[in-house]
C-alpha cells in the first residue's frame, strides 16, 4: 500500500541509505562509492525529507521500498523541460530486494501522477549504473539523455510518458536496486 512518510520514518531513510551503499559495491557498481562525505550525503537526504514528500511501500506494517517526490533538478533538464507536467522521484531505494516491492511502489506513484494529470515522471539516476537504466527501460522509460554535471555521478535522464505509454508487459524487480541518484 502506498503510504506518506513521515518524521518517524527519517531515521529509515538513512539506514536504508547506508545500507544501499554497501549492497550497491557487493554488486560491483560504482554507485555511491568513490570518496561521498557520507555526512554531506546525511544532511542532503535530510534537506530533501525537511522539504519535500517521501513516499513509501508498506507491506504488513513495515516500509519496504521509498523515495522522494521532489522537484526537477534545473542541472539536468532543459528549461522547457521544467516547465512541462511532471512529477520528478528521487531517492528511491528498497529495503528488501528481489520481492517486486520497488515495482510496486514505483507503479503506485506513476499511477497517482497519472490520476494527477502529469504528462510525464522523470528521474535523474546513476550514470555508470546501466543494470539501473535497464530496470527503468523495463517499466516503461526512455533514455532521454545523459548530461555531464561537474561534481555530480547522475547525470542519466529518464522519462516516461503517463498519456500515452502502455507498457504491454512490465519486468519485476530483479536484484540490480533501485537506487537513484
Amino acid at each position: 500500500m502506498l503510504i506518506t512518510l513521515d518524521e518517524s520514518h527519517r531515521q529509515l531513510v538513512h539506514q536504508v541509505r547506508d545500507h544501499a551503499g554497501e549492497w550497491l559495491a557487493a554488486k560491483g557498481t560504482d554507485q555511491y562509492r568513490g570518496g561521498l562525505d557520507m555526512d554531506q550525503v546525511h544532511a542532503n537526504i535530510d534537506a530533501d525529507f525537511d522539504r519535500f514528500p517521501f513516499v513509501g511501500w508498506e507491506i504488513d506494517g513495515r516500509v519496504a521500498a521509498m523515495m522522494a517526490i521532489i522537484d526537477p533538478e534545473e542541472d539536468f533538464w532543459t528549461p522547457e523541460e521544467l516547465t512541462e507536467s511532471q512529477t520528478y522521484i528521487s531517492r528511491f531505494f528498497v529495503v528488501e530486494h528481489g520481492k517486486d516491492y520497488g515495482s510496486a511502489l514505483l507503479e503506485a506513484v506513476i499511477d497517482r501522477a497519472r490520476q494527477e494529470g502529469k504528462r510525464w515522471m522523470r528521474l535523474n539516476c546513476w550514470s555508470t549504473n546501466t543494470r539501473l537504466h535497464e530496470y527503468y527501460v523495463r517499466h516503461g522509460f526512455t533514455h532521454v539523455r545523459t548530461a555531464d554535471v561537474p561534481g555530480r555521478m547522475s547525470g542519466a535522464l529518464l522519462q516516461r510518458d503517463l498519456v500515452s505509454s502502455d507498457v504491454a508487459e512490465r519486468a519485476g524487480e530483479d536484484e540490480v536496486g533501485v537506487y537513484s541518484a
